[in-house]
């Protein structure tokens, strides 16, 4: 298959090493120093089950106006969520008059890109996907450091012969390149139960600057991991989502037993980077409030982690 990493981050970068190694034809979008590194010194990949080295084909958001994208047959988005609005106005703009486009396969965080990818494409073009237990992250250009097998779930949001067929495709591709990947008829509530970890221990690692290890290591910290879930359930259910008391303990699990790693918004807060506080905090506190009811947990970590980044940015001032 020809893919387009838009995002070709921590993850966007292993998902692209995995795919070049299994044969696939990829294209690697990306900005500043990493870019410069893919384009003259490679993609450079440390895993505790593979490390390796490869030429890869990288330009940048500019240099992406004049390819021709309807060559591909899918787009990963990779980005931040913060930035998926201004990617898909990118993308429509390329892609306007056209019947037939690559399919646009969401791997970010959050549970609102796929509405806000729906807002520019038809939506059987639009293919909702997670990936958990995998910590990837870029320790410098064109140096990306991964941990885990990177499980990988991927559905339509609006099924037709077509996307289900390129579907088993995608996920037979990625499973042959050693992505485990399945396939969902409910990609909503698997974003949803990908947010219960992330709301779980992303903004808390950030506001303490520590790994995912250290919550659970301490009693009262695993507390409010296992509090911010719950909250995260609720949510959910406020919206007509299926999450059950039994997902939110397995999510409690997986996560607790996965290997100490940094989370994004961590390494995000560590880089001077915006955080995705709104993307993956805010849903929760929306949704509850839409129903009159508080978001304690969540809005105090996301409150006190708005607050400790402002401070920052004031005094760099």
């Amino acid at each position: 298959m020809k893919f387009i990493v838009l995002g070709a981050g921590g993850v966007g970068s292993y998902f692209a090493a995995k795919l070049l190694r299994a044969g696939h034809e990829v294209l690697l979008v990306a900005r500043g120093a990493h870019l410069e590194a893919l384009r003259t010194e490679g993609l450079h990949l440390f895993h505790p089950d593979l490390t390796c080295s490869m030429p890869v084909h990288a330009v940048d958001m500019e240099a992406l106006s004049s390819i021709d994208v309807l060559e591909y047959d899918a787009i990963l988005l990779a980005t931040k969520s913060m930035a998926t609005r201004e990617v898909a106005i990118f993308l429509a703009k390329r892609l306007r008059g056209n019947v037939k486009i690559p399919y646009i396969v969401s791997l970010q965080n959050g549970v609102e890109n796929e509405a806000i990818l729906c807002d520019y494409f038809a939506e059987e073009y639009v293919i909702g996907a997670l990936t958990r237990k995998i910590g990837a992250h870029v320790i410098a250009p064109g140096r990306i450091e991964a941990v885990g097998e990177a499980e990988t779930i991927v559905g339509t949001l609006f099924s037709t012969a077509e996307n289900e067929l390129f579907l088993e495709t995608l996920a037979q591709s990625f499973n042959e390149a050693g992505i485990p990947t399945h396939t969902t008829y409910d990609i909503r509530q698997e974003l949803w139960k990908k947010l219960i970890i992330n709301n779980g221990v992303n903004a808390l690692c950030a506001l303490l600057e520590v790994k995912t290890g250290v919550l659970f290591d301490d009693t009262k910290l695993s507390s409010l991991v296992y509090g911010l879930m719950q909250e995260t359930a609720r949510a959910a259910r406020s919206l007509h989502v299926k999450i059950s008391q039994e997902d939110v303990d397995a999510m409690f699990e997986l996560i607790s037993h996965f290997d100490s790693i940094k989370p994004s918004m961590l390494v995000d807060w560590e880089h001077h980077r915006a955080l995705e506080i709104d993307e993956i905090c805010g849903i929760v506190i929306r949704a509850l409030h839409q129903i009159g009811e508080d978001a304690a947990y969540t809005k105090t970590i996301a409150t006190l982690l708005e607050f400790k980044t402002e401070k920052r940015n004031h005094d760099r001032d």
